[in-house]
């Protein structure tokens, strides 16, 4: 996606939603016990759907580890992708780095 697109879909959203929001505000004048109640029942529709989505991701997650801690306790290796092959750990906490030349002790002499 070109940057103007993403820039342009951008501008579109928030401009609808300031859009409602404006509308929303000029409602309230009018009516803001009745604005303040569908104002909370929308946040309370997007606390229920977040929740939905992380219950979802947690199950996913979970079967993911429990899939995992399978392999390894039956003694499979994880499998690695010809790109991840041969790269140390993210983290490296001692990955061993093919092809380093190691160093000598200091003392030594050639």
């Amino acid at each position: 996606m070109s940057t103007g697109k993403a820039m342009a879909e951008w501008l579109k959203d928030t401009m609808e939603a300031a859009e409602m929001m404006a509308s929303t505000m000029e409602r309230a004048r009018a009516a803001p016990k009745l604005v303040t109640a569908e104002l909370h029942a929308m946040v309370l529709g997007l606390a229920d759907n977040t929740k939905e989505l992380m219950d979802k991701f947690g199950k996913l997650g979970r079967a993911a580890r429990s899939g995992a801690a399978g392999q390894a306790g039956a003694g499979l290796a994880a499998p690695q992708s010809a790109e991840t092959e041969g790269i140390p750990p993210s983290c490296n906490t001692g990955g061993k780095v093919t092809g380093a030349k190691k160093r000598k002790p200091a003392g030594e002499s050639n």
